[in-house]
């Protein structure tokens, strides 16, 4: 058994089941040794963002260093709605986080009875504010680095120790390798290292050429960003790292891909 296996999962979005079904997959196939790192996005868009809020502090304590959730865009803008860091609660990121994040009657406040930053911060239990406000803007391993959206070409140290920080920008702005979907098909030798993302629906749409093979991801020796569907098509994929084998899970079935590598959008 390889310890030294990752699995990468795209964004979950309150899709516990699914979510659910990949893992009973994976500790079947890998066993107990691999880690998991989520790529971000737990909130909004999906039926049951408590439920998996729940399931996400359950695995954190049970799976301990094996199981690094991330942050995405979606859960930076929750936290920044109720207050980063127990501020008080930013009604002008709730407007922007229901205006540009939410299917429609699908927005996080819904889902705990409420429609603004200030009910969603006294209405959601502490542990699910807690976990959220917690979350690393990036995870680093071996050869890879785990991040919401994507990196710039060129170096990458001092865009992870940006990261690192975890300071949030000025008014209702995000840092790019966090929110910027133009990331997700930028690949730079120069990073020594492969950088693993989500956030993008079919981020293979992004390339100068649309018809290139394998797809949905986008796939090259320093890159892979993984289709974020669950709320396009229902299903939800990871990557199993350092082989490269993709899982698809659908309802009721799971499915496994190799895919081609493809070239860089410069």
């Amino acid at each position: 058994m390889n310890s030294n296996r990752i699995v990468a999962v795209a964004d979950l979005h309150g899709h516990t089941e699914l979510f659910r079904t990949m893992l009973a997959w994976l500790d079947r196939e890998l066993g107990s040794e691999y880690s998991l790192v989520t790529l971000g996005d737990y909130v909004d868009n999906g039926p049951d963002v408590r439920g998996l809020l729940d399931l996400l502090i359950d695995l954190r304590a049970t799976r301990q260093e094996r199981f690094v959730p991330i942050m995405g865009n979606h859960d930076l803008a929750c936290v920044l709605s109720m207050g980063w860091n127990c501020a008080p609660p930013s009604e002008a990121w709730c407007r922007r986080w229901a205006s540009r994040y939410w299917n429609a009657g699908l927005g996080t406040p819904l889902a705990y009875g409420v429609r603004t930053g200030q009910q969603l911060a006294a209405a959601m239990p502490a542990e699910h504010r807690s976990f959220l406000q917690s979350l690393p803007w990036f995870h680093e391993v071996g050869n890879h680095v785990f991040v919401h959206a994507g990196l710039h070409e060129g170096p990458v140290a001092p865009q992870l120790e940006e990261l690192a920080r975890r300071e949030p920008l000025r008014e209702t702005w995000m840092h790019d390798p966090i929110r910027e979907k133009t990331l997700s098909v930028k690949s730079d030798p120069a990073w020594g290292r492969v950088v693993v993302s989500g956030h993008t629906y079919h981020p293979v749409k992004r390339c100068a050429d649309p018809h290139r093979p394998g797809a949905p991801h986008f796939v090259t020796e320093h890159r892979i960003t993984l289709s974020s569907e669950a709320d396009h098509t229902g299903h939800l994929w990871a990557v199993i790292l350092p082989e490269r084998r993709f899982v698809k899970v659908g309802t009721g079935e799971v499915k496994t891909y190799v895919f081609p590598e493809q070239e860089a959008v410069h």
